[in-house]
């Protein structure tokens, strides 16, 4: 037995050897430097282990997602079932949330390696792949979000799934990598509102891009699509079956009614009938956040309903109906409000929502932490979370602060990604338009039925990233093609 084991180990990494020997020399550096920043991945998880052990719990919606996985997995009325499932999946498993902590580390690091594949298979050079797998490895709002009791980590790999899958659909002749693409979009769903958002973009590419004639291509595209709405009315079908509510989040228009509450103006706008009851009171240049209007006493609906969790199943209706009566009478002013909490990602400021800093110090909220200790110890017997020393805290700010991706590095990275689109041809082109589109989507929705909030944009960062990466390669080309001339034309007037 012994004696085998080193001969069956030598076998196993035969294969290696010879797929080693077979890459070029550019090849073999990325893979080797794909290794290396592996290796820093799992160094900076297993500090967070060590260091920050068991997880970070006094963000509020670790209580929340607590309550339902361990009450029924449709009991919030505002947060999605998806994550809530994936907890008990896992306390089914192991009842340790030690374990629960080490799998979202592992599907931070299994998100940086799809996206790293689906950036290969542009065609770009291997070392450009590097760029979104070091956004999502190192990131520090994702790795500490992954050291949380949070939906972000499992919203952030499924959507690197699509991204992956709907890559391989763009090449292969069957139809499994399209059904995989839509079945991801789907599941993602169930955990985030926004996992809707790579619908159409993955559709959109499949059905210019896919291979075959233009009749397999939108059998391609309808097939991730259907695949992705057989999921999306499952959870209706679900959560009706549980529940008898048909539909999404019981009390999922409070979102759209923050927004819509930050510019309405209701002197200039007749409601609908009974709702006037919901105009803020506040002029224009005095309204808060988003967040004021769908949880302070003071708002208008918390006043009349209680707020999300207290209210009554007809609110939901009342505040979408004068929601969408809003926005079809200030459509320019909702636009505007939607494009000022995307630039936000790139100036965050914490007036409006959670910015990379209050998330850190939401995650280590030592009130936070001790409020969320009774639902942790009815689902986790004798765990807790981790209680903040300042020494630690200090380490962690700055790693935190040093990694994000915001201001110039993130308005550059926008940048690079959009050139990618406008300067590739062919297969290329639709890579960096799935790439683009899907982070571009995805935060939009998030803006647009919600506010802005920097956990919305961690999931974003890498296919930016994969985006910019090939942005940088066309540019690099362009650049080269265009001295090659200067040289050309150089020397046919020196020889005249």
């Amino acid at each position: 037995m012994r004696a085998g084991f080193p001969r069956a180990l030598v076998r196993a990494a035969q294969p290696l050897a010879e797929r080693w020997r077979c890459l070029n020399r550019r090849e073999q550096i990325a893979a080797a430097a794909l290794v290396a920043l592996l290796a820093g991945a799992v160094a900076v998880r297993l500090w967070l282990i060590v260091a920050y052990g068991p997880a970070f719990v006094g963000f509020g919606d670790s209580h929340e997602y607590l309550t339902a996985a361990r009450s029924g997995v449709f009991v919030d009325a505002q947060k999605p079932a998806g994550y809530p499932l994936f907890l008990a999946a896992l306390h089914g498993l192991a009842p340790s949330l030690v374990f629960a902590i080490v799998v979202q580390h592992a599907l931070g690091i299994a998100t940086g390696l799809l996206l790293f594949g689906a950036a290969r298979r542009a065609g770009a050079p291997a070392w450009l792949g590097l760029l979104p797998a070091a956004v999502v490895f190192f990131g520090g709002t994702g790795v500490l979000l992954e050291h949380s009791l949070l939906a972000d980590p499992l919203f952030a790999f499924l959507q690197a799934l699509v991204v992956y899958a709907a890559c391989r659909a763009m090449s292969a002749r069957e139809l499994r990598w399209a059904l995989l693409a839509g079945a991801a979009a789907g599941a993602s769903f169930w955990v985030k509102t926004v996992g809707v958002s790579a619908v159409p973009a993955i559709v959109l590419v499949l059905a210019l891009a896919a291979p075959g004639g233009r009749r397999r291509r939108a059998r391609v595209a309808a097939t991730a699509g259907a695949a992705a709405l057989a999921l999306v009315f499952a959870y209706v079908g679900v959560q009706a079956l549980a529940t008898g509510y048909w539909g999404y989040e019981r009390q999922g228009a409070w979102n759209l009614y923050g927004r819509v509450a930050t510019f309405v103006d209701c002197a200039h706008f007749d409601p609908p009938s009974g709702t006037r009851f919901l105009c803020p009171a506040e002029p224009l240049a005095r309204r808060q956040a988003e967040g004021y209007y769908q949880y302070a006493r003071a708002a208008p609906a918390v006043r009349r309903f209680g707020g999300p969790s207290r209210a009554p199943g007809y609110a939901n209706s009342e505040l979408l109906r004068f929601s969408l009566a809003a926005i079809e009478h200030e459509p320019l002013r909702y636009s505007l409000a939607i494009l000022r909490s995307l630039g936000l990602y790139a100036f965050p400021n914490a007036s409006e929502g959670y910015t990379p800093q209050s998330i850190r110090e939401a995650l280590l909220d030592s009130k936070g932490t001790r409020s969320v200790e009774p639902a942790l110890a009815a689902y986790y017997p004798h765990e807790h979370g981790y209680a903040a020393g300042a020494g630690a805290v200090a380490a962690l700010d700055f790693y935190e602060r040093h990694t994000r991706v915001q201001g110039a590095l993130l308005i550059a990275t926008l940048i690079v990604a959009i050139a990618g689109v406008a300067l590739l041809r062919g297969r290329a082109r639709a890579y960096a338009l799935l790439f683009t589109l899907t982070a571009l989507f995805s935060v939009t929705l998030a803006a647009a039925g919600n506010s802005y909030d920097a956990r919305y944009a961690y999931p974003a960062y890498g296919p930016l990233g994969a985006g910019a990466a090939l942005g940088a390669w066309a540019i690099a080309a362009r650049l080269r093609a265009r001295s090659a001339r200067i040289r050309a034309s150089r020397r046919d007037r020196a020889r005249v």
